[in-house]
């Protein structure tokens, strides 16, 4: 990858300020632009607000349409929103300035599943701007979906596919930690989880991407949540779980053929969960079966993956496009 690309980081959240730091070290991405609405953040140098005990040259800027305009970047790394309809004028505004889009937004890894209108509009919008947008990440976008999807080429035919992933939130940032309701007593997370917006949002569109991939041809897709009940204290860098507490999230999601589940996603994602891991098995010929032992480290792996899809979201066609329309992401130096 010996093209540079020139990136612009809209949201400088966790995850957004992640990304920034990981672009600021390749030789093959140009990081020109930062924005964010954060009147705290605005004005600031890149480098201040990542520590790094120097200047980039970088300023948040707060009003994106005059920020893209002017710098005029290939491509943006999108860090704002987990929701569709949230992201939706921002999408359309990268779409009439020129800018490819890769995205942590989880709706957008399918994005007609949820919202078929919208996709249809933003579909539209990108190819009108000559750019595309993808959503992708950690989770959705690669350990639950992803690499069961690409070790299903050395098969000759999969009947069933199961995926789980186990994550001790406590090792996690504290926006995650919120999300899965860590520190709540049940009434309150059962509040929460009746809003939509909380929760490990994806699962559905996991078992979407798989059910498209290896043309599995599902009647329908169900996920259950429930939280995982603390039994002791449990204590993280950012709050403290009371035994009786809500520590986390226990999430499946299944895509049933006839009303049996060939597609079974398994996630715990809480505090003090055991034995944190990845695995893959594919009921297939031959059988796959595979382990990432201590799990894939979520936070720093979602700004890899963000950083390292750039190069392929700018060689991409235009339009709305999901992780199996763009070459497979690889490190990008």
């Amino acid at each position: 990858m010996s093209n540079v690309v020139r990136a612009v980081s809209f949201g400088l959240g966790p995850i957004g300020l992640a990304a920034a730091r990981l672009a600021l070290t390749k030789s093959s991405v140009q990081l020109v632009g930062a924005i964010d609405v954060d009147p705290n953040k605005v004005g600031k140098d890149l480098g201040d607000l990542l520590e790094l005990g120097r200047k980039t040259g970088v300023v948040v800027e707060g009003d994106a349409e005059k920020a893209l305009k002017r710098l005029q970047p290939d491509v943006m790394l999108h860090c704002t929103s987990s929701f569709m309809p949230m992201v939706k004028d921002q999408l359309l505004l990268a779409a009439r300035c020129g800018v490819d889009v890769v995205s942590s937004t989880e709706e957008l890894l399918v994005p007609e599943f949820q919202h078929p209108a919208l996709a249809k509009e933003l579909d539209a919008a990108a190819k009108a701007g000559g750019v595309s947008f993808l959503g992708t990440g950690v989770n959705p976008g690669y350990a639950m979906d992803f690499v069961a999807i690409v070790a299903s080429a050395v098969t000759y035919d999969v009947q069933s596919v199961q995926c789980t992933r186990v994550v001790d939130a406590g090792t996690r940032r504290l926006p995650l930690q919120r999300k899965v309701g860590a520190g709540l007593g049940k009434a309150e997370f059962d509040a929460q989880m009746a809003t939509g917006k909380f929760g490990h949002i994806g699962m559905r569109e996991s078992v979407a991407l798989l059910a498209r991939a290896l043309d599995f041809k599902v009647d329908r897709i169900e996920q259950t949540v429930e939280p995982v009940m603390a039994d002791k204290e449990q204590k993280t860098p950012f709050l403290t779980v009371q035994k009786g507490q809500v520590a986390g999230i226990r999430n499946h999601g299944y895509g049933y053929v006839g009303g049996k589940a060939v597609i079974h996603l398994d996630l715990s994602m809480y505090v003090g969960a055991p034995d944190p891991r990845d695995e893959v098995v594919l009921q297939s010929t031959p059988p796959i079966h595979l382990k990432f032992h201590g799990g894939i480290a979520g936070d720093q792996a979602t700004a890899a993956i963000l950083v390292n899809n750039l190069h392929g979201v700018v060689a991409a066609q235009p339009g709305l496009r999901t992780v199996l329309d763009v070459a497979p992401p690889r490190l990008c130096r």
